[in-house]
């Protein structure tokens, strides 16, 4: 065999594994948000889920996903349920008014507030993602991790369309290739959410206020201890 042939078997070799990983990140996700109850769970999960996700893009082998999971999610569960808190009620708030707006005796002020409200769902939506990503590279207040994800999709207008079309494309793949939204329905869409945010969140300078140790580079065992 060339080694042509056995690179790419060997590259071949390197995406099935990372599909794997996938699948099995995605399985300890809704393990995490069932221990949490669902409201307390689903943060937490999805911190550390990225944080992992983040490690196996750098190059880690991803042999110890358990354990680092468990570790990522302990460390982060308070502070991503604080910062998870505005977008939960945010996503209530959304649900409802989609509700509402289905309502056949809905009258046209009606309609028009719900188009309103859709596209700042669509806002926090993206906020909510640059949340998780936060989370799972830094260690801040609530208030200015808040402040830093509401304020990062309208300061990057094409990292914002981006999301959303990627998500969409998720979203449209996952619905048309229904096995694999129980095997990669959750992981699938924080590694392009990982990809898009943490790219933009690598151009940015958030710790300009001179406190370097509060980052968390993405990819390091840093990730998964709790910050000071």
């Amino acid at each position: 065999m060339t080694d042509t042939n056995l690179g790419w078997a060997a590259r071949v070799m390197e995406w099935l594994r990372f599909g794997m990983q996938l699948v099995f990140l995605n399985l300890l996700f809704l393990t995490g948000t069932l221990a949490g109850l669902v409201v307390f769970g689903i943060f937490p999960s999805a911190v550390a889920t990225t944080v992992l996700l983040a490690r196996l893009r750098a190059g880690d082998s991803g042999d110890r996903l358990v354990r680092d999971f468990i570790t990522a999610y302990r460390a982060s569960f308070l502070h991503a349920n604080k910062v998870g808190s505005l977008f939960l009620v945010a996503g209530l708030l959304a649900a409802l008014n989609a509700g509402m707006a289905l309502d056949p005796a809905a009258g046209t002020a009606q309609l028009a507030l719900s188009a309103v409200a859709v596209v700042v769902s669509g806002a926090v939506a993206v906020s909510a993602a640059a949340a998780v990503v936060i989370c799972s590279r830094y260690r801040d207040s609530v208030l200015r991790t808040w402040r830093f994800a509401l304020v990062l999709p309208l300061a990057s207008p094409l990292m914002t369309l981006s999301w959303l079309v990627s998500m969409a494309g998720v979203a449209v793949l996952l619905g048309s290739v229904n096995a694999l939204l129980p095997l990669v329905g959750a992981s699938l869409p924080l590694l392009v959410s990982g990809l898009l945010v943490g790219h933009r969140l690598e151009t940015l300078a958030p710790n300009d206020d001179g406190a370097p140790e509060r980052r968390q580079p993405a990819g390091r065992s840093s990730q998964l201890t709790p910050a000071t």
